[in-house]
């Protein structure tokens, strides 16, 4: 009955249980083996899962995940914990998985210091009893999260530097407030400096990385000690949050952010009325009088913050320069004049002509894009950079997202739209709702007609999202990763799909430059090592299986007989002493050898069954492996379920980051 029976003990220790005593991991492992051996399952095979560090509210856990996989494999027979609380603090979650999950997989569960155990309750689901405890252990969660939340916004207000770490150029003394971090500090100030001098974000951006100076990320991992090598990689969005925080004047800013639910990493902006303010509070690395000219500068640079008025109220107001967008759709220049008009671009205003009427007869805008690219016409951006007096080497790259978002501009009519995105205060940007946009009609000259729009626009939204042939982007979800720089590859969904890696495009010495791999055979290459590897886990298996029946099996049946004869040897002997056949003397040294001998054996057999086990594949392996030979296997759940990160290389090498560790197997052994 209780042949390759499993137990999982699961602890969790959450940052506010770290002061109660009772809730130690050491005495959650106490009490959990004084309940195992109460229960005196022979042979069972114990399993440990433990959280350290993780709220109870929610199960993105990743002890309890991976416990709760094994479930789902048929791989665990019963389930310890502590108390309730420690499983979970949502009442849903707790009467979901203790009613509903575990009957259907014949788990048993027991929560020690809440007297549970599943098998008193078969075909019943607790009573009000344990409803209730459920009901408490949420409840204390959520008042325990209003009062820390509470405490952390007075705090704020004292003017309390609750933050882990300052911003860059600034560090945390021990008594909690900024002072100017040295080196960070000029980086700063230089920053600061270049845009009084006339250079554009961008600028400053690659000048920074023609000098190597470390970014703020690389800095923070350098002065903690960490062995990295520094990609001097800034980005322009970087130095335009550097540009635009207030925090350098001195001032303090804190409660701009607070998380979305309890238990939740994610969290939302707070309404700027809200945030706690306070000037003065900090040593400034920027004077406030440079700071406040450096926001005048960068009004050119950046939308204004200002909310657009409505759309229905702004048809016939004439649209000022403050609105006028920097870089205007592809198709249209600048007049010249101070009115900020607009007149058709001669060259680029017939290819977007070309692209609408290509749509109008039906073509696919990923054919439109090979079309182009055949054609040998410059990209939008590529255009641009042409048109700037760049000196490149155009490589046509025109994609198909890139035509839809043409055919999809409305103001290729005439129709003037601005106030598309606004600007949080750390300079990031977001879209407005199209009932805050600024529409004036007939404002600009139009490339095609409204009725050809209209037309194109119903082609679009009848046409399916993937086009026929193209296959569903099997990697999704930023599992495609660099292998130099680390970074997120981005996939190019054009006719032939492919990863690039757009990190390193300010460095053209950098070993991923231009990086890039077809997405069809980074597929081919995934499926296929899923395969050979699911291949491997099998015989494996079987292996395994073959090796309980060998001499090896036989070696621990020969050890665990030995072991019983010496304890019935020492029994009969212990007979013999009690009868007076023996003396006391002789029996101690006899039991002196019987327990040298059992300390022995027990060795033996604890390292054979270590070695044995060692051998075995874990039952979600295997069933992950048989799913995947599997003439109905579905590869993108295949890819959820065993990939976490894939990792590409400039010679097409590609490492897999596996979920399951028997995945890791090499193919070629």
């Amino acid at each position: 009955m209780y042949n390759d029976y499993v137990i999982a003990k699961y602890i969790r220790l959450s940052i506010e249980d770290e002061k109660t005593e009772s809730l130690s991991i050491e005495n959650q492992h106490m009490l959990l083996d004084r309940r195992i051996d109460d229960l005196d399952i022979p042979n069972a095979r114990i399993l440990n899962f433990v959280d350290n560090g993780h709220t109870g509210v929610n199960m993105e856990r990743p002890a309890v995940q991976e416990m709760l996989d094994l479930v789902r494999s048929g791989g665990v027979n019963l389930i310890l914990i502590k108390d309730f609380s420690r499983f979970s603090r949502n009442a849903m979650d707790s009467g979901y998985f203790i009613e509903q999950v575990f009957p259907l997989y014949q788990v048993r569960f027991i929560s020690v210091s809440d007297n549970f155990d599943s098998e008193d309750y078969l075909g019943d689901t607790g009573g009000i009893d344990v409803a209730f405890k459920f009901l408490m252990h949420e409840y204390y969660s959520a008042d325990l999260s209003a009062k820390v939340k509470s405490a952390k916004r007075l705090q704020m207000k004292r003017g309390e530097n609750i933050v882990a770490r300052a911003v860059y150029g600034y560090y945390k003394a021990e008594s909690g407030k900024w002072e100017p971090d040295g080196v960070a500090s000029e980086v700063v100030k230089k920053i600061y400096g270049c845009i009084l001098d006339g250079f554009t974000p961008a600028q400053i951006r690659d000048k920074l990385c023609a000098e190597q100076v470390p970014t703020p990320q690389e800095y923070l991992e350098l002065g903690r000690g960490k062995d990295i090598t520094p990609t001097f990689l800034w980005e322009a969005r970087a130095v335009t949050r550097i540009l635009t925080n207030i925090q350098y004047k001195g001032t303090y800013v804190s409660g701009k952010q607070e998380s979305k639910a309890i238990g939740s990493h994610s969290k939302d902006w707070v309404d700027k009325s809200e945030w706690i303010v306070i000037p003065n509070k900090h040593t400034p690395i920027i004077a406030p009088e440079m700071f406040e000219r450096v926001q005048e500068i960068m009004k050119s640079f950046l939308r204004s913050e200002s909310t657009p008025k409505s759309a229905k109220h702004c048809q016939n107001d004439f649209v000022s320069a403050e609105h006028t967008p920097r870089v205007l759709p592809y198709g249209y220049r600048f007049n010249g004049g101070d009115d900020g008009s607009w007149r058709l671009d001669e060259l680029a205003s017939k290819t977007v002509r070309r692209i609408f009427n290509l749509a109008l007869q039906g073509v696919f805008e990923a054919d439109i894009a090979v079309t182009l690219k055949a054609e040998q016409i410059p990209s939008p951006q590529e255009y641009r950079q042409i048109k700037g007096g760049k000196d490149i080497m155009p490589a046509f790259a025109w994609r198909a997202k890139g035509v839809r978002d043409i055919l999809r501009d409305i103001q290729y009519t005439g129709v003037q739209v601005c106030g598309k995105f606004g600007r949080r205060e750390d300079g990031s940007h977001y879209r407005t709702h199209e009932s805050d946009w600024i529409i004036v009609p007939d404002k600009i000259p139009a490339i095609v007609s409204e009725d050809e729009f209209e037309t194109v626009a119903g082609l679009l939204a009848n046409r399916k999202k993937h086009q026929p042939g193209q296959r569903e982007h099997l990697l999704r979800g930023n599992i495609v990763k660099c292998g130099c720089c680390g970074r997120a590859m981005s996939y190019d969904n054009t006719s032939n799909p492919v990863y690039r890696c757009y990190h390193t495009v300010a460095d053209p010495n950098a070993e991923c430059h231009r990086l890039k791999i077809s997405a069809n055979l980074l597929d081919e290459i995934i499926l296929t090592t899923i395969r050979k590897k699911a291949q491997i886990v099998l015989d494996c298996a079987d292996l395994s299986k073959l090796r309980r029946k060998t001499a090896d099996e036989q070696k621990i049946a020969n050890c665990e007989l030995a072991i019983r004869q010496n304890a019935e040897e020492r029994q009969a002997q212990y007979e013999r002493f009690v009868l007076g056949e023996i003396s006391r003397d002789e029996y101690l040294k006899l039991k002196d050898e019987w327990n040298a001998r059992l300390n022995r054996l027990e060795l033996q057999l604890s390292a054979m069954k270590s070695e044995l086990e060692a051998g075995k594949i874990a039952p979600r392996s295997i069933a992950a492996a048989k799913s995947a030979l599997g003439a109905t296997a579905n590869s993108r759940e295949l890819v959820e379920t065993l990939i976490g990160s894939v990792r590409v290389y400039p010679d097409k090498r590609v490492d897999i980051n596996w979920k399951i560790s028997d995945f890791g197997i090499d193919v070629n052994q």
